[in-house]
């Protein structure tokens, strides 16, 4: 105890020394309970919330200490007004997923730190029973062991998170490429319109994307705003895509898909983060992607995309515009899939058809094409049978038909639609 003591009186030494040139220090330290607070969960928790303060504060100086305390940092931040700081602290002790795991003190020119109370906030409240968490502390009310085991029940839930989103990311990519007929696409039972492609090869591509993809969902699973994630985003993406062509010995497999289910990840994850609702997805993904849409104003013609090629040809923006607009064909499509039931797969894949600005088509066969494809989807919406349905499989295949963009898109809706169940499992 006298060592606990001693590591305290260290960091009440070291604050107080920043004070005497510095205005505001803040003191980031663990709630973990018992002696033991130098551990991987404490260092899982200060690494994360080191990363928050950096992003929601201006810090110009930073110390880490590491002791019978646990791992600490102490911060230099500019501020101009001290109720306001201490505000924004507690709304990260009260909102962050683990922020009831660490305690956010803010010090103004006085080595006394300002308290709730100060702001007229109430005191924080017990991991466990929601009363007093001070009052429990004093009257022993929870077994040490209790504490412990829901701090790393909590920990271990937060890193669950983008492994949890991947697991579904896969189920949706294996999902898509199972689904049969697919007039013009890879399957296991057709190369579709594709003589360099079958489906070992797309397995083979998914082993890469997955990789990237956990990437992207813990990149959203963060407290950043989503528009200062987008840089990075197109990092993993461009890095995701380098490598799918390197497994593929060149061949694109899912240079679109990238796109729209990265787009999709960044914003699943998002909303988890920050406990919103399903819905709020498609919005998060408008405000992600709304600088790729305006990327298509300042092209580089000498190195242009098939569809870059296309939007400057014939102004049809795919899948940038699907995205920036919330994917609203995903959102209609969604209303068809039914993830229980796989006969409802083709349908939705049919619907996509019908409606989808897909560049893939348009690449090889012009807008006329596309117009073709749409026509006859729409026919096959209304009239639905087996015969129908593998007639226009082998017709596609036989004109090299390959509807790639509504294949991107299909899969994005069988990725929400395993989200929603996750979610709604959530609550």
């Amino acid at each position: 105890m006298n060592e606990l003591l001693e590591a305290r009186d260290k960091r009440v030494g070291i604050i107080e020394s920043l004070l005497e040139n510095n205005d505001y220090v803040l003191s980031l330290r663990c709630n973990y309970p018992g002696l033991k607070k130098d551990n991987k969960y404490t260092h899982k928790v200060i690494n994360v919330f080191n990363e928050v303060i950096y992003y929601r504060f201006a810090v110009s100086d930073s110390i880490f200490l590491c002791d019978l305390e646990g791992p600490v940092y102490l911060y230099v931040v500019n501020h101009t007004d001290v109720i306001e700081l201490k505000k924004q602290t507690i709304l990260l002790e009260n909102n962050h997923p683990l922020g009831r795991l660490v305690d956010i003190d803010v010090y103004y020119k006085s080595i006394k730190s300002v308290s709730r109370k100060d702001v007229s906030v109430p005191s924080r409240k017990c991991f466990l029973c929601g009363e007093n968490a001070f009052n429990c502390m004093v009257l022993k009310k929870h077994e040490l062991s209790e504490l412990i085991e829901y701090y790393h029940r909590v920990v271990d839930k937060y890193d669950q998170v983008p492994l949890d989103i991947i697991e579904y990311t896969n189920q949706a990519m294996m999902y898509e490429l199972c689904i049969y007929p697919k007039f013009g696409l890879v399957s296991p039972y057709s190369q579709g319109s594709h003589a360099d492609m079958d489906h070992f090869l797309f397995i083979d591509s998914i082993s890469v994307l997955n990789k990237y993809m956990y990437q992207f969902a813990q990149l959203g699973f963060k407290e950043q705003e989503i528009e200062d994630m987008y840089e990075e985003a197109i990092r993993i993406g461009l890095n995701c895509e380098r490598e799918m062509f390197q497994k593929t010995k060149g061949v694109n497999t899912h240079k679109g898909l990238i796109f729209v289910l990265g787009s999709l990840v960044v914003a699943c994850a998002k909303v988890i983060f920050a406990k919103k609702a399903f819905s709020d997805i498609f919005m998060y993904v408008m405000r992600l992607t709304k600088a790729k849409l305006g990327e298509l104003n300042q092209l580089d013609t000498n190195k242009l995309s098939n569809g870059e090629e296309i939007y400057l040809k014939y102004g049809i923006a795919g899948a940038r515009k699907e995205a920036a607009l919330g994917f609203p064909i995903i959102q209609n499509a969604l209303n068809i899939l039914d993830i229980e039931n796989k006969n409802t797969y083709v349908k939705t894949l049919i619907y996509i058809m019908s409606v989808c600005d897909d560049t893939t088509i348009i690449h090889r066969k012009g807008p006329e094409g596309l117009e073709y494809v749409r026509t006859t989807m729409k026919e096959l919406w209304e009239n639905t049978t087996d015969q129908k349905l593998m007639e226009i499989n082998d017709r596609f295949i036989k004109e090299g038909i390959s509807p790639g963009g509504a294949a991107d898109l299909l899969c994005g809706t069988i990725f929400l639609s395993l989200i929603k169940k996750y979610l709604n499992k959530g609550e």
